[in-house]
């Protein structure tokens, strides 16, 4: 356990010495005060508007700091070769691929926080409750659904050889994860069985982030926040990760380096 909380250490710290990342913060509060100025642009439906923005703001942010700390740790190992000296310390690789995960949803974790944060204030100045459950979920599985997204990426930056590579996989799977539930949808009454086939598998393996979408539809009256959805989503979640975790793992114990 202490190897794990050593490598999340340093990879948490590392995510925030980087000067891009800082901008990436600043830039997102930027833009989540701007939900004041679109605001105004709706006065009967104000504080919508400004939820509806800033939770927008917030799951985007989220996503694009989790491809900046893939990209920086990525850089760091191949560029740098810093992974060669962190092998080389009594540390095994599963607490290594754990300990990173670690570090990247808490680097994650503490740019949501500060954004959510942000959007409060912005919604208690507009007379809004800054403590709506509502938002506060959908804030949550903004965060729950870059935690997933955070195991996918581990397992592509030790499957792809390349950074671009693994970039542009991840994000063609965060768009993908958008769009299943829809594709499943549409061929539900298609006679055709291969494209059924092939539309189940893609279902079933590529993560469904339609299920943390909530941000859309705090004024609506679907019971998306009843505690059943909310719990069948955490665990969803939670066993995702841990399957790709192990696969990872597994991966990276019989990968060589040199």
């Amino acid at each position: 356990m202490r190897n794990i909380l050593a490598v999340t250490d340093y990879i948490f710290k590392q995510s925030f010495r980087n000067r891009i990342l800082n901008v990436l913060i600043l830039f997102a509060v930027f833009t989540i005060g701007f939900s004041l100025v679109i605001s105004e642009l709706a006065q009967e439906a104000e504080i919508k508007i400004v939820m509806d923005f800033g939770l927008f703001a917030i799951g985007l942010f989220a996503f694009l700091t989790l491809v900046l700390s893939v990209t920086v740790q990525m850089f760091e190992e191949t560029e740098l070769k810093t992974l060669m000296l962190i092998m080389v310390k009594p540390i095994k690789r599963h607490e290594y691929i754990i300990g990173k995960y670690m570090g990247i949803i808490a680097t994650v974790f503490m740019n949501v926080l500060i954004m959510l944060c942000i959007l409060m204030v912005i919604i208690s100045l507009r007379g809004g409750d800054p403590w709506d459950i509502k938002l506060l979920a959908a804030a949550g599985y903004s965060f729950a659904s870059v935690a997933l997204l955070s195991s996918v990426a581990l397992l592509l930056s030790v499957v792809t050889t390349s950074v671009p590579g693994c970039i542009i996989f991840l994000v063609f799977i965060y768009a993908l994860g958008h769009l299943t539930i829809h594709l499943k949808n549409l061929t539900a009454d298609s006679n055709n069985a291969v494209l059924k086939f092939c539309v189940d598998v893609v279902y079933y393996l590529v993560p469904n982030l339609e299920l943390f979408n909530l941000k859309d539809k705090i004024f609506s009256t679907e019971a998306l926040f009843a505690p059943g959805y909310l719990g069948f989503v955490a665990g969803y979640t939670l066993l995702y990760v841990a399957v790709i975790l192990t696969v990872t793992s597994v991966i990276f114990k019989n990968k060589e380096f040199y």
